[in-house]
């Protein structure tokens, strides 16, 4: 039902400016710094290690962009906090997108880490040790932290 206000008309029944939504920006910035907080520690407490005679590049490449993934949902939590408390975003499902944006990031750098140990397992496996029980040039040390979502 519309009802006629000073400045035009105005749907509902007016409890609509007092009604809160269900997720405040708080939420977003505690999901996701919290996520991202725990992702980056995990990160840094490392996981299993593979030591690899010759390291091929794209597993740094890999780590890297896993990092970023990180951080970029940390950024998303900010900003989107942000965006839900300054500029009022006018649908309901705004606050919930980055909460989904910040999740998926968070996911995606798991999965990116996680084919990562896929890789330095394969590679571990097919180098195995010289026959005098190591490689022949000092050997590198990849550790894989495959995350929550990926085993």
């Amino acid at each position: 039902m519309k009802r006629p206000t000073q400045e035009g008309t105005r749907s509902g029944n007016g409890a609509g400016s007092a009604v809160r939504a269900a997720v405040q920006p708080h939420h977003i910035a505690a999901f996701g710094l919290t996520l991202s907080g725990a992702a980056f520690c995990e990160r840094l407490l490392g996981g299993r290690a593979y030591a690899l005679c010759d390291e091929p590049p794209h597993l740094g490449d890999l780590t890297t962009a896993a990092l970023c993934l990180v951080l970029a949902a940390a950024v998303t939590a900010v900003v989107g906090a942000w965006v839900t408390q300054e500029k009022a975003p006018g649908h309901r499902a705004v606050p919930w997108a980055f909460l989904a944006v910040i999740a998926a990031l968070i996911v995606t750098a798991d999965g990116i880490d996680a084919h990562g140990e896929r890789e330095a397992a394969a590679i571990a496996a097919q180098e195995g040790p010289d026959g005098d029980g190591g490689c022949e040039e000092a050997a590198t040390i990849y550790v894989a932290t495959p995350g929550w979502f990926f085993w």
